[in-house]
């Protein structure tokens, strides 16, 4: 029961302070709207196709691939044969291309690789590569069952052999769309702060001690306050998402559940990370400054300022994998836009074990307090 009260009490706190208000719903939303209209310019096109460049073999003597690599020639994607396939993955690996596609025409067989680095890219060449294949099955088939009705099927261009929803247009992320994730994973990491404060805020009103006093275990308050400021801090991203959402009408996909799921795993590990900084600075200010610092620089590894898969640079793609942010925005937009559940479980994954890395940090320290 104890431990409800508490949970209620922070949650209370946070959605009546105008302070945090501003800071958590506000601001995210005039930053969307102002970076999402300012850099509407620069995302034409520029994150799903830009930089995209793909290796090829082909074994066999029949010529169907082509239409294929006709198919990303159009879309502005880059295409190389190459005979030796060491050298292909060699490429991949240290991110010299995108992908490299493997083809037996007489077997019927094509083998996809991709760098794990550039997975957004490497999923919308694999998307198209699915549709490609789909298309060539359906022909086949109907080659078996009607092989008369197939000459006036190949005339006939706009007939649709599979339907392909993942690659519709209006369905890449625009600037508005880009920044209604970003901004928002951003602003969920500076919660951090409301779970530091939440028992900064304690030493700040001399509290601590009284609190530490009361017959109430140790474990009621802890888990009272993260439960508190996890609900406070995901209703405010929630108010987020749903403004962008129906005002803005940015793209959130047409499932949500998932995305909601990966924010909330996201919440937990910001609070998580705020309270472990804060029991290990016992000072508000030394520990708001600290998040003050880490916040930006693991915004803008995640690419929450600008898409850095841009710079097409090796070295920095590996470095921003460091941030939980990079994890988390990757799963949202591979969710959304690719339909790749894969990185979006990872994301959440990632971030349970972070939040539970400083938990347990937290607990060893608070079981260590004493008056």
């Amino acid at each position: 029961m104890n431990l409800f009260a508490i949970a209620l009490k922070e949650i209370k706190h946070n959605l009546r302070d105008k302070h945090s208000m501003i800071m958590m719903v506000i601001y995210p939303i005039a930053i969307i709207l102002i970076l999402g209209y300012a850099l509407s310019g620069s995302f034409n096109n520029s994150i799903t196709f830009k930089y995209n460049k793909v290796l090829y073999s082909i074994e066999g003597k029949n010529n169907n691939f082509n239409e294929f690599l006709k198919t990303i020639k159009d879309l502005g994607i880059e295409s190389k044969q190459i005979q030796s396939k060491e050298e292909a993955l060699k490429k991949i690996e240290n991110g010299s291309y995108t992908c490299y596609i493997e083809v037996n025409e007489d077997k019927g067989e094509i083998i996809f690789y991709k760098n794990s680095v550039y997975s957004f890219k490497g999923d919308l060449i694999e998307t198209i590569l699915q549709s490609y294949v789909e298309r060539y099955n359906a022909i086949r088939e109907i080659s078996l069952e009607n092989p008369k009705s197939l000459e006036k099927i190949l005339k006939d261009n706009d007939f649709n052999y599979v339907q392909e929803s993942t690659m519709e247009k209006g369905k890449k992320p625009r600037a508005l769309d880009y920044y209604a994730v970003t901004m928002l994973t951003m602003i969920i990491m500076y919660g951090s702060l409301v779970g530091s404060f939440s028992i900064g805020g304690e030493y700040i009103r001399n509290t601590f001690n009284r609190i530490m006093c009361a017959p109430v275990s140790k474990y009621e308050i802890l888990t009272g306050k993260l439960l508190g400021s996890v609900i406070a801090t995901f209703s405010q991203g929630l108010i987020v998402i749903l403004f962008t959402k129906y005002v803005f009408k940015t793209y959130w996909g047409e499932n949500m559940t998932l995305i909601y799921i990966l924010i909330f795993s996201q919440v937990i590990m910001s609070i998580s990370l705020g309270v472990g900084v804060a029991f290990m600075t016992n000072k508000e200010t030394l520990s708001s400054s600290l998040l003050n610092m880490i916040v930006p620089i693991m915004t803008f590894l995640g690419g929450g300022y600008i898409p850095l898969e841009s710079y097409n640079n090796r070295a920095l793609n590996i470095i921003c994998k460091l941030s939980p942010l990079k994890w988390t925005n990757d799963g949202i937009f591979d969710y959304i836009y690719s339909n790749n559940y894969s990185t979006a479980y990872t994301a959440i994954i990632i971030n349970l074990c972070v939040a539970i890395l400083f938990l347990t940090i937290s607990s060893l320290i608070y079981k260590k307090k004493v008056i």
